[in-house]
């Protein structure tokens, strides 16, 4: 009985990640998963109380597993260069991405309407007050200071939203490790000479 219990939670999670990642959580039906699970709405609440729980079940762990690698971030002395910190945030992502791509591209790209619709805010301010603490070192090192770090803002809303699409675009873990990797390049080399700067 408990194994039949298994497999009717099992479809209803695989039906609902289709259903979330086509649709998005504002989008998704209950009675879609239902259908296509081959179960009534009535038995999904009973594995799940609502629309919000069963999103919470499948992608509260991811966002809650990069949230915890954030706040080990707030940890780091930030004497080292950007590209440094990216490519280990680069590798955590990926580490993340290839144990759940799916749950990863819904949290980045299909959560308007739940508790994580403003997750991609929380992940552009941390890679902005990353770079920026990180130029700040660099440039008092050459005996400058930054004016102001909008530009900075605006490269992490990018980078931010690029890695978005190219997890919803692209499945070959490979392929999005180079797509990443090459979008940090493009995006951050030699951003120290390109801010707007003063003598200290």
């Amino acid at each position: 009985m408990q194994y039949l219990k298994d497999e009717v939670r099992t479809s209803i999670v695989k039906e609902a990640l289709k259903e979330f990642r086509r649709f998005g959580y504002k989008g998704a039906s209950i009675r879609s998963i239902a259908k296509n699970s081959n179960t009534s709405v009535g038995n999904i609440y009973k594995y799940f109380h609502s629309k919000e729980d069963l999103y919470e079940n499948l992608i509260g762990a991811v966002y809650h597993r990069l949230i915890d690698y954030i706040k080990q971030f707030d940890k780091v002395e930030l004497n080292d260069k950007a590209e440094h910190i990216f490519y280990e945030l680069m590798e955590k992502i990926m580490e993340i991405f290839n144990e759940s791509s799916i749950e990863t591209t819904i949290l980045l790209n299909k959560s308007e309407g739940s508790k994580y619709e403003n997750c991609k805010s929380t992940f552009v301010d941390f890679v902005t007050r990353i770079v920026t603490e990180t130029m700040k070192y660099e440039l008092s090192l050459q005996g400058k200071k930054l004016k102001d770090n909008f530009i900075i803002y605006l490269i992490s809303y990018s980078l931010v939203e690029s890695i978005a699409i190219i997890l919803e675009e692209r499945s070959d873990g490979a392929e999005v490790r180079r797509l990443i990797v090459n979008i940090i390049d493009i995006f951050y080399n030699d951003i120290k000479n390109k801010l707007d700067c003063e003598t200290l």
